[in-house]
């Protein structure tokens, strides 16, 4: 790695928190870069993740400047890319893929998945999808002032998440 000592000083005040060992082999996935997703992302690179999937089939328009943090220079670009390019200057040396497409049963997800999607029949196909394979999921909803957050890491909450 290039920048190997400002990463270690750049994350040493989270160590406790995220140990780096831990994100060393993991690939993060995140469905949907909109207002919950993107955020997410950008924060997945800043706290040392060294790999991460991003999947979305949408273009940043002008509403998306106000409401989920993309710049008046990237309206018209895949929200994808935009976002890959963000995380680049987070750290140059993160590897990105991009797919520019809504997730289908056919991409093969992280072991970390980031559901960030607007419509919960989309968030049920992705679960069904996912949940055999998956060893974390969470999944970010919002509306308007309000944010929910539901997370899967064992097979207790497997068992719970399709109830909610």
């Amino acid at each position: 790695m290039r920048n190997a000592t400002v990463d270690n000083s750049r994350l040493i005040r989270q160590q406790g928190l995220v140990p780096s060992d831990r994100l060393v082999g993991l690939t993060a996935t995140v469905i949907g870069v909109g207002a919950i997703g993107r955020q997410v992302a950008l924060q997945l690179a800043a706290i040392g993740v060294r790999s991460i999937q991003l999947i979305d089939f949408d273009i940043v328009d002008e509403t998306n400047i106000t409401t989920q943090g993309y710049s008046t220079s990237e309206v018209g670009q895949l929200k994808v890319d935009a976002t890959g390019a963000a995380i680049q200057q987070i750290d140059a040396d993160i590897h990105v893929d991009t797919i520019n497409d809504r997730f289908r049963p056919r991409h093969v997800p992280g072991d970390a998945i980031f559901c960030c999607v607007d419509s919960i029949s989309a968030r049920t196909a992705i679960w069904r999808s996912v949940n055999a394979s998956c060893q974390f999921w969470a999944d970010g909803r919002m509306l308007g002032e309000t944010m929910r957050i539901l997370c899967v890491a064992d097979d207790t909450g497997r068992q719970h998440y399709p109830t909610t």
